[in-house]
């Protein structure tokens, strides 16, 4: 069985590096409509058989729920790569052949980049990677096993995560994918963000916060 599996923070402290552009209040509430666009992308996949949530924020475990997708209850966080581990052990023994880990905060991914990827699955053990806009980062990868090699996301995880597949000898496969590639991290995600006009929550948070009228008005 195909898996998704989304892991989020806790929300209430979430993009601390906008902070020169926006409020805590204002970030937490552009966190959850990212969020809520990119469950609603993995939701609308032809491909998944089960789609899991790892989080303890009390807002995501909500938000899954009412969509209908499982949730992985965390104790406590101990870093996104803890998570993920943690999360794609539950969904091994629960079946998941592979488990294909997308961020929360990347909202443009639509339900079509998910199965892309998942059309690419091979049948035996392997991996695909969908690196950050700036190759430092990972912002998809599909493992089969979902535990063929630890993750390592973080600073420069796309490098670490291939070092980790090929140190075990796992075969894998790399798609720059545009969508997928832009998470918001830093103020100039949120100003591209803010110059793709969508019809999702994202967008219209960007503009109830009065971020697209900035971005615009500098132009």
């Amino acid at each position: 069985m195909k898996f998704a599996l989304i892991p989020v923070k806790d929300l209430s402290k979430a993009k601390e590096r906008l902070s020169s552009l926006l409020s805590q209040t204002d970030r937490t509430s552009l966190a959850h409509a990212m969020l809520e666009d990119v469950l609603r992308a993995v939701k609308g996949s032809r491909l998944l058989d089960r789609l899991c949530v790892v989080t303890l924020d009390e807002y995501a475990i909500e938000a899954a729920q009412n969509l209908g997708l499982e949730v992985i209850m965390e104790k406590k966080q101990e870093g996104e790569s803890a998570s993920v581990d943690f999360a794609s052990v539950i969904c091994k023994e629960m079946g998941a052949e592979s488990v294909l880990v997308v961020p929360g905060d990347a909202p443009l991914i639509i339900a079509e980049d998910i199965d892309f990827i998942l059309e690419k699955e091979k049948p035996y053990s392997s991996a695909i990677l969908v690196p950050s806009r700036d190759e430092m980062g990972t912002n998809a990868v599909l493992r089969k096993p979902p535990d063929c090699f630890p993750s390592r996301f973080g600073h420069n995880s796309f490098k670490k995560h291939i070092q980790e597949a090929e140190a075990r000898g796992i075969p894998f496969e790399i798609f720059r994918l545009p969508r997928i590639a832009l998470d918001i991290d830093e103020p100039g995600d949120l100003q591209y963000l803010a110059t793709q006009k969508m019809n999702t929550k994202t967008f219209a948070e960007l503009i109830r916060i009065g971020v697209v009228e900035k971005i615009f008005e500098r132009q």
